[in-house]
């Protein structure tokens, strides 16, 4: 391991986050997770081996962080932890074991010794319950798929069965970190930062969003999350897919689209900026990297109440453009730049999130298997979002099923079903317009 290193600026966000929480006395779990239900002979021993493996692959998930100095600390990992093995009582309900599942998954992580991972395993007569959990510190979603792919791999090899190897880590996530700040802090870094924040000036890099059915509180808490869920139906999917094409445009930047243009409609705001996710995993030589790699663009458009569909979405088409060109510069550290007291804070203003899932992405997720095993999700309440809605899109069998989580101190449940319902109408205007269908299911 190299000595103790300065963090990446996701990690600087999210320790900034961490440290404000202690001072407060409030503990907010932040752990990306895969959780599931296993029906079949799991081996506990095996699994363990595994799993220690697995730690002993990926060493920068038992590496922890001095919180005084925002350091790494690279040089002492802790020792590589066993499964977290709890049974549940004979006579709990469903919902008292899923509850005693959340607390296993919500516990709290030594951040300054770690390690800030854990592998829980629940056991009932019928079943076992799963959960990988690590802290958003040193994992995003596509580690957690990573290490699911692994860790599956390890048990197999570990039951004596035929496995292909585990492919090298190309470039690990303290390299690409470093890398990352010297890119950073370079000339050709500083320029595009400087670019970048002059093309958020009337947004900013956290960009407020007040739309009808706002409820003016200058704060909202954490506690207090809501989940709106729709579906397009395969009418509206097909006639979405065929508009999009028709556009040149990808069917969820159409669909992004369709949200600022509702915005429009629901505010009275010159201009519109939202958040889109990112995984940055562009390049090759991360595809193996377990890290906090993950990150947000701001998406900025003008107000044009005359533009016709067309000229819109040239319009968002060429401002999603202009902002992936600047995904090399973390969204941190884009914050740190144009508004320096919001690093390390939880949002204090409403904005809006975009996740997309295609379906590609599904079948490159969660391809896992334990051999003899059949395993489903295991539905759990999960993170609270920072996001004042988060718009989350899955593609599933010729259909999109929209999830949209929301904060409501700031808007309640009929504010984001209204803003849903005047985007899915927008679509639904813009297919029949260009004549690949009238959305109907």
């Amino acid at each position: 391991m190299s000595p103790r290193q300065s963090v990446s600026w996701n990690q600087r966000h999210r320790l900034g986050q961490i440290r404000s929480e202690a001072d407060a006395g409030v503990y907010r779990p932040h752990h990306p997770s895969v959780t599931l239900r296993i029906r079949g002979p799991l081996r506990a021993d095996a699994l363990e081996r595994a799993w220690l493996r697995l730690q002993e692959r990926h060493p920068v998930i038992r590496c922890g962080f001095d919180l005084d100095d925002f350091t790494w600390r690279l040089e002492t990992p802790a020792t590589a932890n066993g499964v977290v093995l709890a049974e549940a009582a004979p006579d709990d309900t469903a919902s008292g074991v899923v509850a005693l599942m959340e607390r296993l998954v919500d516990a709290p992580f030594d951040f300054t010794k770690g390690p800030l991972a854990r592998l829980v395993l629940l056991r009932r007569p019928e079943e076992t319950l799963f959960a990988l959990v690590l802290d958003h510190l040193v994992a995003d979603f596509w580690s957690l798929d990573l290490l699911m792919s692994d860790l599956t791999t390890l048990y197999a090899d570990e039951l004596g069965l035929i496995t292909d190897p585990l492919p090298p880590v190309s470039l690990p996530y303290p390299e690409q970190v470093r890398q990352q700040n010297a890119y950073l802090d370079s000339a050709v870094g500083t320029r595009a930062l400087d670019t970048l924040s002059a093309a958020l000036e009337g947004v900013g890099p956290i960009p407020e969003t007040r739309f009808e059915g706002f409820s003016g509180r200058a704060h909202a808490g954490y506690d207090r999350t809501g989940l709106v869920r729709a579906s397009f139906g395969s009418g509206l999917t097909s006639a979405v897919f065929a508009c999009a094409r028709g556009h040149r445009m990808t069917p969820w930047a159409l669909i992004h689209a369709a949200v600022h243009r509702a915005l429009y409609e629901l505010s009275d705001q010159p201009s519109v900026g939202t958040m889109l996710m990112t995984a940055n995993r562009e390049s090759t030589s991360v595809h193996q990297t377990v890290g906090f790699l993950a990150s947000k663009v701001v998406i900025a458009t003008q107000r044009d109440d005359q533009a016709g569909t067309a000229a819109f979405l040239r319009g968002f088409q060429h401002a999603m453009m202009n902002a992936l060109d600047f995904m090399a510069i973390p969204w941190p550290r884009l914050i740190a730049h144009m508004e320096p007291s919001a690093l390390g804070c939880h949002a204090r203003v409403p904005y809006i999130s975009f996740n997309p899932q295609n379906s590609t992405m599904r079948r490159w997720m969660g391809g896992w298997r334990f051999p003899g095993c059949e395993s489903e999700p295991l539905d759990l309440a999960g993170s609270t979002p920072d996001a004042a809605v988060v718009v989350s899109l899955t593609e599933v069998e010729g259909d999109i099923v929209v999830s949209l989580y929301h904060r409501t101190d700031w808007y309640a449940a009929e504010a984001v079903e209204r803003l849903w319902q005047v985007a899915e109408r927008t679509l639904r205007d813009w297919v029949r317009e260009a004549g690949t269908g009238d959305g109907a299911s």
